[in-house]
């Protein structure tokens, strides 16, 4: 049997049900490589499975994921996700890999630290679009998409959420200065191109780190441009780009958070100019085109 099993983003965030899946596993992968604090869980799963737990890299989870399908034929093999376990495509593969061979699957779902966030932002949740990953320097790639992504949800009133990278070999998360300065060279780079005026760093940002027993951090910026300057104390975040709020998004957030999201910001970018590059759909949403 593969049991995926979800323990929550962060260490001590683990299910009754979880902590008694695991304990009963044969052998216990921990993925370490889709959660910057992945690590932290290694200690918490070990007490409650101990002599049973292997790391796990993305070498060993992608590559030779036709090992863990072959033990979890004949024994219960458990992969733990910091998180929800099939929020990433890699889990999803896996469990649909076992299933076609016939292995009986199971899956628990765990706490996503995204989700966390977005809901932690006191953003409306459901007027969330397409969420983004930017990517770091060590990828090696220009994400122009990017762009094209952000300004489609904002264009159709919708917040982004963007994740930061991480980097495999060394855990570190991407800080958010640097995310927010390759997002706004990304745009003028597009810019330059589409003929439309670059505005991204003119919109405020939020960062949101969703702590465990129940304490969360949620900063924010003026603009990205602000953020690309001052940058952000050391932490986990979801860098958020919100659309100009609704007066109840707002109200919550300054009665919350304390700070006040600047709406002039909005006024300054020339959405007309910019959202014509998006074709509209024949539901009369912005899509790209």
């Amino acid at each position: 049997m593969l049991v995926l099993v979800g323990v929550g983003y962060k260490g001590g965030m683990a299910t009754l049900e979880a902590l008694e899946v695991l304990s009963r596993a044969d052998k216990v992968y921990i993925d370490v490589y889709t959660n910057p604090r992945a690590r932290e869980l290694v200690s918490d799963v070990e007490r409650v499975a101990p002599g049973k737990v292997v790391i796990a890299d993305r070498r060993l989870l992608e590559e030779y994921a036709g090992r863990i399908i072959e033990e979890s034929s004949k024994s219960v093999i458990a992969v733990v996700v910091a998180g929800d376990p099939l929020i990433a495509t890699t889990h999803v593969a896996l469990l649909a890999e076992a299933k076609k061979k016939g292995i009986e699957v199971r899956y628990y779902p765990g706490v996503s630290g995204v989700c966390a966030a977005k809901a932690a932002s006191l953003l409306h949740y459901y007027r969330f679009g397409r969420t983004v990953t930017v990517p770091g320097p060590w990828r090696g790639v220009k994400a122009y998409s990017l762009v094209e992504f952000v300004y489609s949800n904002l264009c159709n009133g919708l917040h982004t959420a963007a994740l930061l990278d991480v980097d495999e070999n060394s855990g570190e998360q991407l800080s958010p200065g640097e995310a927010a300065s390759i997002l706004m060279s990304l745009e003028r780079e597009v810019a330059g191109e589409a003929g439309f005026p670059p505005s991204l760093g003119l919109l405020p940002a939020l960062l949101v780190e969703a702590g465990a027993h129940g304490s969360h951090r949620v900063l924010g910026y003026s603009s990205l441009e602000d953020l690309a300057r001052r940058g952000a104390p050391g932490g986990v975040y979801t860098m958020v780009i919100p659309a100009e709020p609704h007066p109840t998004e707002a109200w919550a957030i300054s009665e919350v958070y304390g700070f006040e999201i600047p709406l002039e910001a909005y006024k300054k970018v020339e959405w007309d100019k910019i959202c014509r590059f998006l074709r509209p759909s024949p539901r009369g949403a912005y899509i790209l085109g």
